[in-house]
C-alpha cells in the first residue's frame, strides 16, 4: 500500500525532475530561432520564456487535466490494485524525467511526452494484468512519431519559398519588406491564435471542437485585430518622432553659423580639424558602415517582431500543456494514496501547480540555453526571416498534423522546419547556406534512443516500487 508521505516522497522529486528537463528542453521550441536570428539575446530569451511559461501554468494550467494514463490505459483494468496504476506513474515519470535532462544536458531537443507514453506502455506490460492498454488509435501515434519531422520539412519548405518568391527576390527586397510586412503579421498573428485555438488548453480548444471553419474565422478575426493595434500603435509613435524632429530642427535652424573654430598661426579663422577621422576606406571596413550588410539588416528587420510574437505564443501554449506532463501523474498518485480509488486523471492542486510551475522556470534559467543554442545555432546559421519561416512552418506542421489527428512532437516539427528551410534556400540558389549533417545526425539519433531508453527506465523503477509497496 502506497501511503500518502511516500506518495510525496517519491512522487515530488520525479514530477519536478520532469517539469526541470521538459521545460528546459522545449524552451527551444519557443526561443532558439529568436536567439539564433538575433532577434533576441539569451538573456532575454530565458526570461521571457521562463515569464511566459510560469504565467500560463499558474493561469490556464488548473483547466489542464492530464490525460496521458487516460489516452494509454484502461483504468479499470488495475480496479483490484490501484497501487499498481501509481507505481506505473511514478515509474513513467522517473523514465521520462532521466532521459529528458540528459537529451538537455547534450542540447538535443526531444519529445518528454514521448518518454511518458512509452514509460507508461512498458510499465503497463510488466505489470502481468489483462487488458491494461488502451491501443485504439496508437498507429496514429507511431505515425505521428515518424511524420514530425517530414511535415516541418515539408511546411517549412512551403513557407521559404513563399518569403523568397514575394520579398527576397523582388525589385527593391527592403521596401517589399516593410510594405508586406502588415500582411506577413497578419499571418503570424492568425498562426498564433489558431495555434492556441487547437493545441492551447481544453477550455479554449473546446471553442472550436468539430467547428474548423470557426477556428480559422477566429484567428483570422485576432490576426486582423493584432494588425490595426500594430498599425495604430506605430502610427503615434512616428508622429511623435516626427515632431520631436521637426523641433530639433528648428532648434538648429536657430543656431545656424555658429561653428567651433580657432585661431591659426596666421590669425585667420579656421575650423578644427579631426584628425582621427577615419577614411572612407576605412569606413568600409566598419560593420556598421558596411553598406551591404546595412542592407541585410533593413531586409531582416521586419521580420524580428513577427518571430518574437510567434515564440512567445508557443512559449504560451506550453507552458499551458506541458505542465500537466509532469503534475498530472503526480496528482493521480496522490488521489490514489488518499482515496484508494484508480482515477485516470485527477484535479491537480495548487502547490502540485506550483512545484511544475517553478520546475519550468528552473530549468529555462539554468540548462534552457542548451537545446536553444543547438536549433539556433549548430543545424545552420539563422537570419530573422529564416527563423520566421522555421517558426511559422513548424507551428503549420503541428496545426495540419492536429486536424489530420496525428499527434506530432513541436520539437520534431521545428528541427524538420529549420533544415526545410535551408533546404529550400539551397534549390532556390541563396548562396551560403550551409547545414551542419552532423549535429542533426545527433539530434535524430536521440529522438530514436529516447523512447526505449525512457520506457527501460522506467520498468528498471517500477519492480524495485513493486517489491516494496505490492
Amino acid at each position: 500500500m502506497l501511503s500518502a508521505g511516500w506518495a510525496w516522497g517519491l512522487g515530488a522529486p520525479l514530477a519536478f525532475l520532469l517539469a526541470f528537463a521538459n521545460g528546459a528542453n522545449d524552451i527551444a521550441n519557443s526561443m532558439g530561432t529568436a536567439v539564433g536570428a538575433r532577434a533576441m539575446t539569451m538573456r532575454q530569451a530565458l526570461l521571457a520564456g521562463a515569464a511566459f511559461e510560469f504565467i500560463s501554468s499558474m493561469a490556464i494550467g488548473p483547466f489542464v487535466a492530464s490525460k496521458i494514463a487516460s489516452g494509454q490505459l484502461h483504468a479499470e483494468a488495475f480496479d483490484a490494485t490501484p497501487t499498481t496504476f501509481a507505481l506505473v506513474m511514478l515509474s513513467a515519470l522517473a523514465g521520462a524525467g532521466s532521459t529528458t535532462f540528459l537529451a538537455t544536458l547534450y542540447g538535443y531537443p526531444i519529445s518528454a511526452t514521448h518518454g511518458v507514453i512509452s514509460g507508461i506502455i512498458a510499465c503497463s506490460l510488466c505489470t502481468g494484468l489483462p487488458n491494461t492498454l488502451d491501443m485504439s488509435g496508437f498507429e496514429f501515434t507511431l505515425v505521428g512519431w515518424v511524420a514530425s519531422p517530414v511535415v516541418g520539412m515539408l511546411a517549412g519548405m512551403l513557407v521559404s519559398v513563399a518569403i523568397y518568391k514575394l520579398i527576397t527576390t523582388a525589385t527593391n527586397p527592403q521596401r517589399a519588406a516593410v510594405t508586406r510586412q502588415p500582411v506577413l503579421l497578419t499571418l503570424t498573428s492568425a498562426v498564433s491564435c489558431l495555434f492556441l485555438l487547437l493545441k492551447g488548453p481544453p477550455f479554449v480548444t473546446q471553442v472550436a471542437t468539430g467547428r474548423a471553419w470557426l477556428a480559422v474565422l477566429l484567428a483570422l478575426g485576432g490576426g486582423l485585430v493584432v494588425t490595426a493595434i500594430h498599425a495604430v500603435v506605430r502610427g503615434l509613435l512616428q508622429s511623435r518622432a516626427q515632431r520631436l524632429y521637426d523641433e530639433e530642427g528648428k532648434a538648429e535652424r536657430g543656431n545656424a553659423g555658429t561653428q567651433l573654430s580657432t585661431l591659426g598661426p596666421s590669425n585667420q579663422l579656421s575650423t578644427l580639424d579631426h584628425k582621427d577621422e577615419p577614411e572612407p576606406a576605412a569606413l568600409s571596413r566598419v560593420p556598421s558602415f558596411n553598406e551591404s550588410k546595412g542592407a541585410i539588416d533593413a531586409l531582416e528587420r521586419p521580420f524580428v517582431p513577427l518571430l518574437i510574437v510567434a515564440g512567445l505564443t508557443v512559449a504560451l501554449a506550453h507552458g499551458a500543456n506541458d505542465v500537466g506532463n509532469a503534475v498530472g501523474p503526480l496528482a493521480v498518485v496522490l488521489s490514489i494514496a488518499t482515496d484508494g480509488k484508480v482515477v485516470s486523471t485527477a484535479e491537480i492542486p495548487t502547490g502540485v501547480l506550483l512545484l511544475g510551475a517553478v520546475g519550468f522556470v528552473l530549468g529555462i534559467l539554468m540548462i534552457g540555453s542548451r537545446t536553444i543554442s543547438t536549433v539556433g545555432s549548430k543545424i545552420t546559421a539563422l537570419t530573422p526571416q529564416r527563423s520566421f519561416s522555421s517558426q511559422i512552418g513548424a507551428a503549420i506542421a503541428v496545426l495540419s498534423s492536429s486536424v489530420l489527428g496525428l499527434p506530432v512532437s513541436t520539437s520534431h516539427c521545428l528541427v524538420g522546419a529549420v533544415f526545410g528551410v535551408t533546404l529550400a534556400e539551397k534549390i532556390c540558389g541563396v548562396p551560403d547556406v550551409d547545414v551542419d549533417v552532423g549535429t542533426l545526425k545527433k539530434i535524430v539519433i536521440g529522438w530514436v534512443v529516447t523512447i526505449p531508453l525512457a520506457a527501460a527506465v522506467a520498468v528498471c523503477a517500477y519492480f524495485p516500487l513493486s517489491w516494496i509497496f505490492l
